[in-house]
C-alpha cells in the first residue's frame, strides 16, 4: 500500500503526464482517486499514474488501450461526456476512444447515432431531435401518424375491392350499387342464354372454335 512519502503530487502527476496541473484535477475521481494530505494538497497513487502512462503510449493507433484507460472512458461515458471531452480527458487518439464508445454500448444496450443518421431522422420527422426525450416524443408522433394513414388506407382498399359499380334500377330509372345478388342473377342470365338452344352461338367443345349455329 502507498504511503504518503511514495504517492506523487498534482504537480508531479502533471509533469509526467505532459499537461497542467488543471488538467490533472479534471481527472480527479476519474482516472486518478487521490487522496488529501494534512496540508491540504492531493496526493495520487503512482499506480494508477503508470498505468495512465501506459495506456497514452497503448494509445497510438493500432494498440490495445490499458485497463485504466478502459475503466476512465467507461465512467465518462456513463456520466454523459461525449466523445471529444474523452478524447480530451484521456488524451487518447479519436480511434481509441470511438473504439471504447462502441464497447460501452454493446455492453450497455445503447444506440449511438452518427450525424449523417441524425441528419437523416431529423429529415424524415420533419424536426431537429433537441434531446433524448424529443426524440422519442417525435418517433411516436411519427408512428401514430404512420398508423393513422395506413387505416385509412386499408379502409379505402376494402371499400374499393367491394365496390361492384353502379346499376340502374328498372323500377325507379335511378342509379343504385350493385350487390352480390345482381351480379349471380346476370350471371345466371347470361349462361341461360348461352346454353339455350335458340341460342346463336354454343360453346364448343375446349380448345375448339365457336361454331354458328344456322336458324
Amino acid at each position: 500500500m502507498a504511503t504518503t512519502s511514495t504517492l506523487l503530487t498534482r504537480r508531479q502527476v502533471a509533469a509526467l503526464l505532459g499537461v497542467t496541473e488543471a488538467e490533472v484535477k479534471t481527472r480527479d475521481n476519474v482516472t486518478f482517486h487521490p487522496t488529501k494530505a494534512a496540508d491540504g494538497s492531493y496526493r495520487y497513487d503512482p499506480q494508477e499514474v503508470t498505468a495512465v502512462l501506459r495506456g497514452v503510449a497503448g494509445g497510438e493507433p493500432g494498440a490495445e488501450p490499458s485497463g485504466a484507460v478502459c475503466g476512465a472512458a467507461f465512467e465518462l461515458f456513463k456520466d454523459g461526456k461525449s466523445l471529444p471531452e474523452a478524447v480530451v480527458a484521456l488524451k487518447q487518439v479519436p480511434s481509441v476512444i470511438r473504439g471504447l464508445r462502441a464497447e460501452y454500448d454493446a455492453m450497455t444496450s445503447c444506440l449511438t447515432m452518427g450525424q449523417p443518421s441524425i441528419e437523416m431522422l431529423a429529415t424524415i420527422l420533419r424536426a431537429r431531435p433537441r434531446d433524448e426525450a424529443h426524440l422519442v416524443e417525435l418517433i411516436t408522433a411519427l408512428s401514430e401518424r404512420l398508423g393513422t394513414e395506413y387505416r385509412r388506407g386499408h379502409e379505402d382498399g376494402v371499400t374499393e375491392a367491394t365496390d361492384l359499380g353502379e346499376i340502374v334500377d328498372p323500377s325507379t330509372g335511378k342509379k343504385r350499387p350493385l350487390d352480390q345478388e345482381d351480379i349471380a342473377a346476370a350471371t345466371r342470365s347470361g349462361v341461360a342464354r348461352w346454353t339455350s338452344p335458340s341460342s346463336d352461338a354454343k360453346r364448343a367443345p375446349v380448345g375448339g372454335p365457336l361454331v354458328a349455329r344456322k336458324v
